[in-house]
């Protein structure tokens, strides 16, 4: 691919048949580094992931795609009063994601992958006025890919017993809209490639 090619990021429901696929990036050491116990088996992950492709769970789950190839793993769900020990988490949605391809590790992806998904997915709905994320204060890559997207820490109250500690960060519809008032330059954006 020529250098003057953008990457295109796009996102799709995960499909029943994607699971093998999920399953092998969920054991690779890059995504196990952030788990607090062993890689799941497949059958772990279909009991898992299947009520979130059936749409009996909250978690409304996508394949994060590069090119039409998939590299990662992002889903929304929606927040209530009191998570994270916040009281007025107004519409907010919580966001989770990692990129499962290794080869895509550590190549700047994750703030455009935000960027693109806030847009086209999370801010696309008119009912939604944040979005939070959680990652482990060790993950200092995540950080500052969420960092990078916009996002800003946010204190939160978790309860004595939650574990382990988050460093929780939210965008607001107004934060995104901002950024796209200074990124929007002679009719197109200059920061990323939407799709």
């Amino acid at each position: 691919m020529s250098h003057d090619t953008p990457d295109r990021i796009s996102f799709r429901r995960l499909a029943e048949s994607d699971l093998p696929l999920l399953h092998r990036w969920l054991n690779t050491p890059h995504v196990l580094e952030w788990w607090d116990r062993p890689g799941p088996t497949l059958d772990e992950v279909r009991a898992k992931y299947l009520p979130r492709v059936s749409g009996t769970h909250d978690a409304v789950p996508y394949l994060i795609d590069r090119n039409e190839t998939p590299i990662g793993y992002i889903q929304l769900y929606r927040i209530a009063g009191g998570t994270w020990g916040l009281h007025d988490t107004g519409s907010g949605v919580g966001l989770d994601l990692f990129i499962g391809d290794a080869r895509y590790v550590r190549r700047g992806l994750g703030p455009r992958i935000l960027e693109a998904f806030l847009r086209k997915i999370v801010f696309a709905d008119e009912a939604v006025d944040a979005c939070y994320v959680d990652p482990s204060p060790r993950n200092r890559v995540a950080i500052r890919a969420y960092e990078k997207a916009g996002f800003r820490r946010v204190p939160a109250a978790a309860p004595p017993d939650a574990s382990p500690a988050v460093y929780l960060m939210r965008i607001t519809r107004a934060d995104v809209e901002a950024h796209d008032r200074a990124d929007y330059r002679g009719g197109k954006y200059t920061s990323f490639t939407l799709l």
